[in-house]
């Protein structure tokens, strides 16, 4: 039977006690890329490993297991009317595409898809770490479902403060999930889709943003960021410059707070 695990939990207690992959996947007795697999997905699909895998932790299994039915907005996503669980995946290997993103095959012919998850403290110390594999292996994972695999690099982002919220439906409110498609630099040097408003994750050396571009100035290099929160003395638009971009997302979904379904 698999067992759900609190990756966050995890791997807070590896970084206390300095512990990293390989040593832990040695002292549960495992290889390298199955304790990779739990780290990504949360699940442990044997329940006899849990018992070793809490004693090479050093706590209690009770530290870092959940149960599923309080999880199952993290690890399901609703398609149609069909919720999806990590149950439905089957014990075969993952896929990857080029990108680096992982699929597993479910067994009612859909795909679901991992990626890695910047919680909301993570922003000030992601503009640092964002090309340091280590870090975005470290991140927590997040888990959408999908009719089939996607090409391309995908992230997710928990979404912080009330900038994108303007009260309708299609809002991006504080705590909401965006999963962004990463848009190469090369395309940066043509106009960006933004069709009146595209919504964007948008790195920089300050920080992360999500943002609606609003124009785009191929000339100049430059962007407009606007909010859509119609208060716009508390959130006026600006400009950003490209050659101060890390990264830019351009946001493909929206997943909403559990708490406010």
């Amino acid at each position: 039977m698999s067992v759900l695990i609190d990756i966050d939990r995890v791997l807070a207690i590896m970084r206390s006690k300095r512990m990293s992959k390989d040593s832990l996947a040695k002292a549960v007795g495992v290889d390298r890329k199955t304790i990779y697999n739990y780290l990504q997905i949360g699940v442990i699909k044997k329940d006899e490993l849990l018992e070793p895998f809490a004693k090479a932790l050093g706590v209690e299994k009770e530290e870092f297991t959940k149960e599923e039915k309080s999880q199952v907005s993290k690890y399901i996503n609703r398609v149609g009317e069909d919720a999806v669980g990590l149950d439905l995946l089957d014990e075969t290997e993952s896929t990857k595409n080029q990108a680096g993103n992982e699929f597993w095959d479910l067994s009612n012919g859909m795909v679901l898809m991992s990626m890695p998850l910047v919680p909301e403290y993570a922003y000030a110390s992601y503009p640092r770490g964002w090309k340091d594999h280590e870090y975005i292996i470290d991140l927590p994972k997040y888990n959408i479902v999908l009719p089939k695999s996607e090409k391309g690099r995908f992230r997710a982002f928990e979404v912080r403060g009330e900038s994108m919220d303007d009260g309708s439906r299609d809002a991006i409110c504080h705590k909401d999930v965006a999963i962004g498609r990463f848009v190469e630099p090369d395309l940066w040097r043509h106009k960006l889709y933004t069709n009146g408003g595209t919504d964007y994750v948008v790195v920089t050396h300050d920080g992360l943003i999500i943002k609606r571009i609003v124009k785009h100035n191929v000339h100049e290099g430059i962007i407009t960021c606007a909010s859509i929160n119609p208060d716009k003395d508390e959130y006026p638009d600006f400009d950003v410059r490209l050659s101060e971009v890390y990264e830019l997302y351009f946001i493909r979904k929206i997943d909403r707070d559990w708490n406010r379904r």
